[in-house]
């Protein structure tokens, strides 16, 4: 299925979520068109440098899009393409790249690695785009960013995990905390409040997988131990058996590492096992929908999020607070993975108002210029080492009750406190 942002589509959002609270032990895989409009508050300020790429001038400027608009994964994809559908929209309203107008070409990888790598290439190959967004998901990343990089095509992503800085491949940026930033104030947390043993139910794909990667390599530092670890896949409606066998581990705590539609059957599973352990889940249920959908299940559940679940209470003083706020007036809805895609669209969009449609210029700015960015997701830098991370002090340890996300621990907090009781915890982290 191919979008463009001239396109007449309906907003189903979330619809997976809707599906997943009435009917979720029958759920399949659901096909959403998105909604796209030009909504009024985000302010583009144009630089005066010059447009060179390899389309004419007087052409639109394609930039690609690979999201997961079906499947497991999509509504996480959904978000990602109503978002970049939206800043492109307004930046063309304000007369696009210097008076050129951008395509967005938006394609369904349909949480399929194997159908994103051949809609990579007609993006590339057949669209000849400057640019791409996306993808949303971890395994198809890992699929295609060596055939973006060979093909130098600057890509700024949505996926969590992944092997990004190890080493940095040249032109595939990513914009979420890494799995390091993630496990750091978790297990930071956890150290701070007597957790030693911790029993791990997470997905069998990249991003379970690399978030497991990263627990186990620092849990050592903090003092935890994570036991016989149990696994799901995207699809599964039904982790009771995983969870009883979790259950009588008797851990300090339970750590579900997912996104998407499993957060949501993994923690409505625990509730009907009335289990008591306290339970985490990873970054990938920091959002709000996966509170409407889990219900009462989700309360009590913690987990690491950004500052973004914290929304109009942030400080005046919070470095991402005008980020947050005009996130807010043009999505309405505290969703970290549309708020990962509003930085991914909004660094391209700066990239190429400063340097014109040029993929290896664009790259350049990406990775020269990138400095302290204060978004939506967290404060960034890029460089040429560095292509993926937030400061992990814009992590905090989140608890949801009532529907809502409440702040138990902010990240400046754990790390003072650390720096304090547990120096050598955080001696030779690995810096995003």
């Amino acid at each position: 299925m191919v979008l463009t942002t001239s396109g007449s589509i309906r907003n189903s959002q979330w619809a997976i979520y809707g599906l997943l609270r009435g009917c979720r032990r029958n759920l399949k895989r659901v096909s959403t068109l998105l909604a796209a409009g030009l909504l009024l508050g985000f302010l583009v300020v144009l630089s005066p440098a010059s447009a060179s790429g390899a389309a004419t001038r007087s052409s639109s400027i394609p930039i690609g899009a690979l999201f997961d608009l079906t499947g497991p994964n999509s509504l996480i994809g959904q978000s990602d393409a109503a978002m970049a559908k939206k800043l492109i929209a307004i930046q063309n309203s304000h007369g696009g790249i210097h008076g050129r107008k951008i395509n967005l070409i938006v394609l369904d990888s349909q949480t399929q690695p194997a159908v994103g790598y051949a809609e990579v290439k007609q993006l590339v190959e057949q669209d000849h785009i400057v640019a791409m967004l996306g993808p949303d998901f971890t395994s198809t990343a890992e699929v295609i960013y060596p055939y973006l990089d060979q093909q130098k095509v600057p890509t700024v992503a949505d996926v969590g995990g992944g092997s990004w800085n190890n080493p940095a491949p040249p032109y595939f940026f990513d914009i979420p905390e890494t799995d390091a930033d993630v496990a750091e104030v978790t297990l930071g947390y956890m150290h701070l409040h007597g957790i030693k043993t911790l029993s791990w139910l997470g997905t069998e794909d990249g991003f379970g997988e690399t978030g497991l990667a990263a627990f186990r390599q620092l849990a050592p530092k903090f003092g935890v131990k994570i036991l016989p670890i149990q696994t799901m896949v995207d699809s599964s409606t039904d982790v009771t058996p995983q969870l009883t066998r979790l259950k009588q581990q008797h851990a300090n705590a339970i750590m579900i590492y997912t996104a998407g539609a499993p957060t949501v059957v993994a923690q409505q599973d625990a509730a009907q096992l009335n289990i008591r352990t306290p339970l985490f889940q990873s970054n990938g249920a920091a959002l709000p929908q996966f509170l409407q959908a889990a219900g009462h299940a989700a309360n009590g559940v913690m987990l690491p999020g950004g500052n973004l679940q914290l929304g109009n209470s942030l400080p005046a003083s919070n470095p991402q607070r005008p980020a947050i706020k005009r996130f807010l007036s043009l999505y309405h809805s505290a969703n970290r993975f549309a708020g990962d895609m509003y930085d991914a669209t909004t660094l391209l969009l700066r990239a190429m108002l400063a340097v014109g449609p040029n993929s290896q210029k664009i790259d350049a700015y990406l990775n020269h210029k990138v400095k302290n960015y204060a978004g939506v997701t967290g404060v960034m830098s890029f460089s040429p080492t560095i292509h993926a991370g937030i400061s992990p002090t814009s992590l905090s340890i989140l608890k949801a009750n009532g529907g809502t996300f409440h702040l138990v621990q902010s990240g400046v907090s754990i790390f003072k406190s650390l720096s304090r009781s547990c120096a050598a915890c955080l001696r030779g982290l690995p810096k995003s």
